[in-house]
């Protein structure tokens, strides 16, 4: 499950729509709708907001399952990872970086990072 797709379940459990969602949380229902789309993803401040409306942890609105895909490129399905805020930002723009220009682009922040360690 993605966060999007978590994001529109914990929604519908508490019986909000995407409208009455964006208005507590002051932004509009197309963000939301981008959002369960996995288009865009919430800021860190706003996914902790929404793990508290939602009544689950942070950890729990950000796990989802793992695909094949990602388990045959080495994921793991059962390992989860306590980050710390600034990891948490680091691998929110990592995912937007992904989304926008590559994985290419992604590895070649890899390497980089590998070659200042």
């Amino acid at each position: 499950m993605t966060l999007g797709e978590r994001i529109k379940n914990e929604r519908i459990k508490i019986n909000l729509s995407q409208a009455a969602l964006g208005e507590l949380l002051q932004i509009t229902q197309q963000a939301v709708g981008r959002w369960e789309k996995d288009i865009s993803e919430p800021d860190t401040t706003t996914l902790k907001k929404l793990a508290k409306l939602f009544n689950i942890t942070l950890d729990d609105l950000l796990s989802y399952q793992i695909t094949q895909e990602e388990q045959a490129a080495g994921a793991s399905a059962t390992r989860r990872v306590n980050i710390t805020p600034i990891e948490d930002d680091l691998l929110h723009v990592f995912r937007r970086l992904g989304k926008k220009h590559g994985e290419e682009t992604q590895r070649n922040i890899i390497t980089m990072i590998e070659k200042m360690l």
